[in-house]
């Protein structure tokens, strides 16, 4: 995967400009409008709408997501994140077809469906133990890179790079992901920078919150460690990332395998870029939902280094400064918090 770009991604799969020509392309009967499905709305999200399709005369299914034509970039973003996290290895929902409809006015993309596990709790165990098998695989392999810096061959790149082929969301807020050879730069610029900024603009945050989270941006290589991974020359470099990784985007799915108790781990709705791994397993820990079980099985696997705990604070103030500038003021005591924390 060192050798991509974003409409490689966007290419992996088909495109319609109309949903019903893509369900008929996906259907194993033809249906000749849109009535003949069973539309079942599904809540959770805040950004796309999001529909069970069931097609009429079968128990064939599809998940449909759909936003306005304008928001159609939206899906692209998930969709080249699904694609890259897919070949990886890791498991997610798989892409089966996007486009945008003019004559309904909607942007959508067509995914595999992925029923929640209602097992046994001993089940549930090892699908938390494969989940983190799944995030593992995700950081483990190597990470897409822009095409300008592969070597002569073609195979690795000549140096490694943070960020993304393009900006994509966090939540319903932009995520900046120019590409940067220095950790430390992007999450202080990129991360930090971008959400303090905007927090300070719109009078979320006083002066001397953003004066603190400013010097925090400007010593994080006194705080972070270096990628834990490393190259076949011995260079430390990046993983891929899914970037929003809260107990809403991981799911233990039940097995396709109706005769087995088995829970299997996917990664979903992820905001991908490339960088640390441990900014990911900080989310984790946001908003809970995530097991003992989980934790323990990740750190099998050789990627969280020493200290962790107490840097979890200086990935997640990313996200409290996200959710303080999208939800307002009740994030405000755990950004002011951190910052207070790394002051000195």
């Amino acid at each position: 995967m060192a050798n991509a770009n974003s409409t490689t991604f966007s290419e992996k799969t088909p495109q319609f400009d109309s949903l019903l020509t893509a369900i008929n392309a996906l259907s194993s009967r033809s249906i000749d409008t849109l009535a003949e499905v069973d539309w079942q709305t599904v809540s959770g999200g805040d950004i796309n709408e999001a529909s069970l399709l069931t097609l009429s005369g079968s128990n064939q299914q599809l998940f449909l997501k759909q936003n306005t034509l304008d928001k159609a970039p939206v899906l692209e973003a998930e969709l080249a994140g699904l694609i890259a996290i897919c070949e990886t290895g890791a498991r997610t929902c798989q892409p089966l077809a996007i486009g945008s409809d003019v004559e309904r006015g909607r942007s959508f993309l067509l995914l595999s469906v992925i029923h929640s596990f209602k097992g046994s709790k001993a089940s549930a165990t090892e699908g938390w133990q494969d989940l983190a098998l799944q995030l593992a695989t995700l950081h483990q392999a190597q990470p897409p890179q822009p095409d300008s810096v592969t070597d002569a061959d073609n195979s690795k790149p000549s140096q490694w790079y943070a960020g993304w082929f393009d900006n994509n969301l966090i939540g319903s807020s932009p995520q900046r992901n120019h590409w940067t050879t220095d950790w430390y730069e992007f999450f202080a610029s990129q991360r930090l920078g971008v959400q303090c900024e905007m927090a300070f603009n719109n009078q979320l945050i006083n002066r001397k919150a953003m004066q603190q989270i400013e010097r925090l941006q400007h010593k994080l290589e006194q705080y972070l460690p270096n990628y834990p991974l490393t190259d076949a020359a011995g260079k430390p470099r990046p993983s891929l990332l899914h970037g929003d990784l809260w107990a809403g985007n991981a799911m233990l799915a039940q097995s396709n395998n109706k005769n087995t108790d088995q829970a299997l781990g996917y990664l979903i709705d992820p905001a991908i870029y490339v960088g640390h791994p441990e900014t990911d397993l900080a989310m984790t820990q946001m908003f809970g939902g995530f097991t003992s079980d989980f934790y323990e099985a990740y750190l099998e696997y050789g990627l969280v280094q020493d200290g962790f705990d107490e840097r979890v604070d200086i990935y997640n103030l990313y996200h409290y400064l996200n959710h303080l500038n999208l939800f307002g003021s009740s994030y405000l005591s755990a950004v002011q918090r951190i910052a207070k924390r790394f002051e000195g």
